[in-house]
């Protein structure tokens, strides 16, 4: 027999920590090959402690299966009993069950004071000096100098783009207004816009490797069970090829493709469009008011969050949806096909309601002819199918514009855009309204970002503003659409009609 030894990492977390984690009272109440049952009464009264426990253990991939019943105060834990000893998996426990009842988690937390906000210390050095230089009289070199120094990540990307890439990218415009602000003695007005960017920056990648990280725990088991986080929650399995790439799949939505030659190719123009205004006016401060024009670059920043925010949220429901373009695709969906006819009788009134879907945009086809006659005239109407089906069927993978919907039963689920891992219909309603939510709050996130920076631009052009308050409120908007796209995307299916 082979027996696989598992690292009890908890258990060196709590020594390495500063104070000892807290006593957890448990016990084992009872135990056969292969699966445990612990009580512990705490279970009972800390959501938090239960959280914290449940994610240590879907750490272990030698633990094949575990489950938090909080009434009952009892985890049950499974595993491969020919590969792993009750001996391993109970001095696993011994460890991992006290380490969960410490009161926070310290490798993430720092891990993410590490990855992000170290960025803001010298961007914040600088607008506190240029704030400071005109009370102390502070040699304008001096101050000029620790801008300059805030900026370096800035030049970096701008050098990286011209010798790498071989264009102009959005960071040479901000590089020249930052240039002209720094020629001009404002520097609070550099060190203002350093600093927003740099709060923006840090906000993105943080709350993403959050999400990230949580999707990589939930889906981390490469077994076909449901696995649970409670009583309430249920976390759908994922294929190993789909776990990476989450973030990648974003630049492939038909939303950033559109975007991104309107956003790449408004730059040389908003160049030469700056440099005629200088012209023609021969101010240098109203041209340079047009360098920060952001047409649509504010949304590659915002839309991740907002989709990885989702899939997680989706994730959490038991709701598996492959990637990024499928949860777009969701968002526009104006039809339904079952390609079971045993789904006709589980339609009713009260679930019509629930999805707020008119019975004619909803089909059905009993076998692969009909399926195969039935998509080929839903394609020809210009419809954006959603196939609902818990059976395989090779044709449903060969339009662009449908969805693949599968209720989880069957080798076939695998091979589907979207997974309902409760198998049942009620569970659609809240899958269509997320996705609907998640594009409304892309569009949203691009209105708080683009619309002042327009103002603010035609305002400096034309009649001029001050270069501080242009800073703060191009960068304050930017953070605002970043916010926006972290509220928790909780929509009400009966509030959201589907057409």
């Amino acid at each position: 027999m082979t027996t696989t030894t598992l690292t009890p990492a908890p258990a060196q977390a709590a020594e390495n920590s500063p104070a000892p984690p807290g006593w957890v009272d448990w016990q084992v109440a009872h135990q056969i090959p292969g699966r445990l049952r612990i009580r512990i009464p705490r279970l009972n009264w800390d959501d938090e402690f239960a959280r914290r426990l449940q994610r240590s253990l879907l750490r272990t991939t030698a633990i094949s299966e575990s489950r938090i019943n909080a009434a009952a105060c009892s985890l049950i834990v499974s595993y491969p009993a020919e590969a792993l000893s009750a001996t391993a998996i109970l001095d696993y426990l011994q460890a991992a069950i006290p380490a969960a009842g410490r009161e926070r988690e310290p490798e993430e937390a720092d891990r993410g004071n590490r990855g992000a906000w170290p960025t803001l210390g010298l961007p914040a050095l600088a607008l506190a000096v240029a704030i400071a230089a005109a009370p102390l009289e502070l040699p304008f070199s001096l101050v000029g100098g620790i801008v300059l120094a805030a900026s370096i990540p800035l030049w970096q990307r701008v050098g990286e783009a011209l010798t790498q890439q071989g264009q102009v990218t959005i960071d040479c415009l901000d590089a020249l207004w930052l240039s002209y602000q720094l020629l001009q003695g404002n520097n609070v007005a550099g060190a203002l816009a350093l600093n927003l960017a740099a709060v923006g920056e840090s906000l993105q990648p943080g709350k993403l490797q959050q999400l990230e990280d949580e999707l990589y725990l939930l889906f981390e088991q490469e077994d076909a069970e449901i696995h649970w986080l409670s009583d309430r929650q249920r976390f759908a399995p994922v294929p190993e090829a789909d776990r990476e790439g989450w973030l990648d799949s974003v630049e492939k939505t038909e939303l950033l493709q559109n975007l991104k030659p309107v956003a790449q190719g408004a730059i040389l123009p908003t160049l030469f469009l700056s440099g005629t205004w200088a012209i023609l006016t021969g101010d240098l401060g109203r041209a340079s008011a047009l360098l920060p024009l952001d047409i649509g670059v504010s949304l590659r920043g915002v839309t991740p969050l907002a989709v990885v925010s989702a899939l997680t949220a989706a994730a959490r429901q038991g709701v598996y949806i492959r990637n990024a373009r499928v949860l777009e695709k969701l968002a526009l969906v104006d039809t339904l096909a079952f390609t079971c006819e045993s789904f006709q009788g589980l339609i009713t009134g009260e679930l019509l309601a629930t999805w707020g879907i008119p019975s004619d945009c909803i089909y059905f086809a009993t076998d692969a002819a009909a399926v195969e006659g039935l998509q080929e005239q839903l394609h020809r109407q210009g419809k954006r199918v959603a196939w609902i089906t818990d059976s395989g069927s090779d044709c449903l993978a060969a339009w662009e514009d449908q969805v693949v919907i599968s209720l989880g039963r069957g080798e076939f689920a695998a091979a589907a855009d979207v997974i309902l891992h409760s198998h049942d219909l009620p569970s659609l309603g809240y899958t269509f309204a997320l996705a609907r939510h998640t594009l409304a709050t892309a569009y949203e996130s691009l209105a708080i970002a683009t619309l002042p920076n327009l103002l603010v631009v035609a305002v400096g052009a034309f009649w001029g503003l001050n270069p501080v308050a242009a800073a703060a409120i191009n960068g304050s908007s930017a953070i605002l659409a970043e916010l926006n796209s972290l509220r928790s995307p909780k929509p009400n299916p009966l509030e959201n009609g589907f057409l």
